[in-house]
């Protein structure tokens, strides 16, 4: 008896066993209860609507400051935030292997003025001793010749003021030379200076270190770089770089009216106005990951403007943009 009832004990454990795992199957394969967002998407406030993926930028554009020349940044002049003037230093790069140059060139100066001196002192002793000998031979040519002066010693007379005048003009030759190499050395320390100067990279327009990628110490390579070592822009007026897909540029008019929406809150939205658009068709640059997205895809590019107070963003966030427009042309060619 007490083994039939262990057999059916044993039957009703596996039952049920069945049953929880058949119910854990199904409710693990039911589709999870949709979570509502926190926030609705933004929605198209025009009946008629062309749409862009919007980048803000500063007014001045999102400048990329490089080096002119490689080497170790030195010094660093300005932080991440902060607003410069143009012709603010930024950084610098390493001088050291310049003023090395400097010093021999200035002393290449200072050496060629003491030779000048000595060349100018000369030219004065030459005109002194030509004036001499000039004065002589006028002297000798109010003589009669061959009565109160020889013939002989009046030629050599001559001969004295050619020999002196041609040592005139050997003296002025040297200090001309002289003056040829000071200016020289003078030159050579002005390109060294100007190099030194290009090392200090300044701000090209007024702005705020919008991005800081370059400390002292580090090697800054000059050329066009994947990271900029600083982006700099005036973002006093936020300007919005809108990527409207070319299928639709037909469609755009500059003066229509225009929305912007922060993502993740459509909330946040504020009006933009037209500044201008780009009259070459790019391709698309940014990409939104979206499965459905083409990166073959041309874009035109509009920019506009907002005041910065209306809408709280940064330089380099991602907008929904929606711009008014009429209404796509039917299969047959007419409008609705």
């Amino acid at each position: 008896m007490t083994t039939l009832i262990r057999k059916y004990w044993l039957v009703a454990l596996a039952l049920a066993g069945a049953t929880a795992a058949g119910a854990m199957v199904v409710e693990g394969n039911r589709a999870p209860a949709a979570t509502a967002p926190l926030f609705q998407p933004a929605r198209a406030p025009f009946a008629s609507a062309i749409f862009g993926a919007g980048l803000v930028e500063a007014s001045t554009e999102n400048i990329a400051v490089g080096t002119p020349v490689s080497g170790i940044v030195t010094a660093l002049y300005v932080t991440w935030g902060e607003q410069v003037q143009q012709g603010t230093p930024l950084f610098k790069i390493d001088t050291r292997d310049l003023e090395a140059q400097l010093l021999p060139a200035r002393a290449t100066i200072a050496q060629t003025r003491a030779q000048l001196g000595t060349a100018e002192a000369s030219v004065t002793q030459a005109k002194r001793t030509l004036a001499k000998a000039e004065h002589h031979f006028r002297v000798g040519e109010d003589l009669v010749p061959g009565v109160s002066i020889t013939r002989e010693d009046l030629a050599n007379r001559k001969l004295d003021v050619a020999i002196d005048r041609a040592a005139l003009e050997s003296a002025d030759a040297r200090t001309r030379q002289v003056q040829a190499q000071i200016a020289s050395a003078r030159a050579q320390v002005r390109r060294i200076e100007a190099e030194i100067g290009i090392r200090t990279v300044r701000a090209p327009v007024a702005g705020r270190i919008l991005r800081l990628q370059i400390f002292p110490g580090e090697f800054a390579q000059s050329g066009v770089l994947a990271t900029p070592l600083i982006v700099l822009g005036n973002d006093t007026i936020l300007h919005v770089r809108v990527d409207i897909d070319q299928s639709d540029a037909w469609r755009f008019a500059p003066r229509e009216p225009a929305l912007a929406y922060v993502r993740g809150n459509a909330n946040l939205k504020t009006p933009l106005t037209y500044v201008r658009t780009d009259p070459y068709v790019v391709p698309q640059a940014l990409l939104t990951g979206d499965a459905t997205q083409r990166t073959d895809t041309r874009v035109l590019q509009v920019i506009y403007q907002f005041n910065r107070s209306a809408l709280h963003v940064y330089v380099g966030q991602l907008l929904d943009v929606f711009i008014q427009a009429p209404a796509p042309a039917r299969a047959g060619g007419g409008r609705p």
